[in-house]
């Protein structure tokens, strides 16, 4: 696990600690009787009550791609897994490829603003000044990543940190539970599969691309997400003018 040195004053009394049982009770009490189209919303929310972050996205892998996000606390965090999606890069990217906590104490300067040098400039101006990714699953099976977010610079005190981790469980624990438990009832696995399908437009966009251009998936992909960054956009938002023809890989 990365280890960073904490900054002097950062607080480690925010975060409601407990051991792993405990966080996942908490959890399932906060989603008691949600309805299932707000459930995604909701544990984010109930995530972020007990982590002293400004704000978290929780993301699904698939299809060996990045950031099919199931929830963000808000833009910031969405914008957050979307850029890491769209480039290929950021901690979340990292914590998903060595199974291990990633943290960014300060994207502006630094080692962090080095090692990600697209996706850092990005974070920082969407308003994320340090990012401190977890991975969801086992070692041999990643879910997806918990990516947390601060506007100010700092790394997370030990105590935080454990917190984080024991949430990280929980929310893996969750997950697992939500897909297989007969009471999860059909609302629930609903909107896991469309978590799961949340780049379906970049995947139609990547097959029309391929068509055009004569080319392979990977390459098709690549020139999506290298014109996304070019214009400052996500793949997303270039995936969709793809499919409404408004813009056409041809012409540049």
């Amino acid at each position: 696990m990365p280890q960073n040195a904490p900054v002097p004053g950062d607080p480690e009394g925010g975060a409601v600690h407990g051991a792993p049982g405990d966080i996942v009770r908490r959890l399932i009490r906060a989603l008691d009787g949600v309805p299932s189209p707000l459930l995604p919303s909701r544990l984010c929310s109930a995530v972020l009550g007990i982590l002293p972050v400004k704000g978290l996205a929780i993301s699904l892998t698939g299809d060996g791609n990045y950031a099919t996000v199931l929830c963000a606390s808000d833009q910031t965090a969405s914008r957050l897994a979307e850029i890491q999606f769209t480039l290929g890069e950021g901690p979340g990217v990292r914590a998903a490829e060595v199974f291990a906590p990633v943290l960014a104490p300060d994207l502006a300067q630094g080692s962090d603003a080095r090692r990600w040098p697209l996706f850092a400039p990005q974070a920082v101006e969407a308003g994320a000044r340090a990012v401190y990714s977890l991975p969801l699953g086992r070692s041999t099976v990643v879910l997806g990543t918990m990516d947390l977010y601060r506007e100010t610079p700092g790394t997370l005190g030990a105590s935080d940190l454990r917190t984080a981790l024991r949430a990280a469980d929980a929310v893996t624990v969750l997950l697992a539970s939500f897909d297989h438990s007969p009471t999860a009832g059909e609302g629930v696995a609903a909107w896991l599969h469309d978590a799961e399908n949340y780049h379906t437009e970049v995947y139609q966009a990547t097959g029309m691309i391929m068509s055009q251009l004569g080319l392979g998936a990977d390459e098709a992909q690549a020139l999506l997400r290298a014109r996304a960054f070019r214009e400052g956009r996500t793949a997303t938002e270039v995936a969709r003018e793809v499919i409404h023809r408004t813009t056409d890989f041809l012409e540049k």
